[in-house]
């Protein structure tokens, strides 16, 4: 199984472990744990590795859990991943879990790359229109790209549009290229 499968499969079940009400939560609690396991990478090592037993992995789990102060649900998610051997998915669990979760509430992210910051009222209009599009609400993220000259990029999943003086150059020299 590779790591998308583990990840959408340990997805689902975080959505339906956690009430939904604290699936946020439960995901920043995953994200935590992550960004230590990160810092730490004998404990990263003592948790990855099958070098240590599952038992002797949930004993050490047991004791160092408590302190994170994680709710008991995301205690259970946690243990289930590291037992069964799936930790080095963790990344691509967090990304796919936040994409079912805003799937399930109708929400979709939109990168905004552009070369200067956008105003409020024009991010709002864009947001206007995204969501007329997607048929979904829509949270913006912005970021700057110097070399776009003008206009901007809007991804949105795995949908591109592109506006900008920069993409436009190059799909005219594509076109005189041909």
């Amino acid at each position: 199984m590779n790591k998308y499968q583990i990840a959408k499969r340990h997805g689902r079940l975080l959505l339906n472990t956690v009430d939904v009400s604290r699936i946020p939560e439960g995901i920043e609690e995953v994200k935590t744990f992550a960004s230590i396991l990160e810092a730490n990478k004998k404990l990263k090592l003592l948790f990855a590795s099958r070098l240590f037993s599952p038992e002797e992995q949930d004993k050490v789990l047991k004791e160092f859990l408590p302190h994170l102060k994680i709710s008991q649900e995301t205690r259970k998610f946690l243990t289930s991943i590291v037992i069964q051997g799936h930790l080095n998915a963790i990344k691509e669990i967090i990304k796919i879990s936040t994409e079912m979760y805003n799937e399930k509430l109708k929400k979709v992210k939109a990168l905004v790359i552009s070369p200067v910051t956008l105003g409020g009222d024009y991010t709002e209009r864009l947001k206007l229109s995204l969501k007329a599009i997607t048929q979904r609400d829509v949270e913006i993220e912005s970021e700057l790209d110097p070399s776009l000259i003008g206009g901007f990029v809007v991804k949105v999943g795995s949908t591109i549009y592109d506006s900008s003086i920069k993409g436009q150059l190059a799909s005219l020299r594509a076109e005189l290229t041909r």
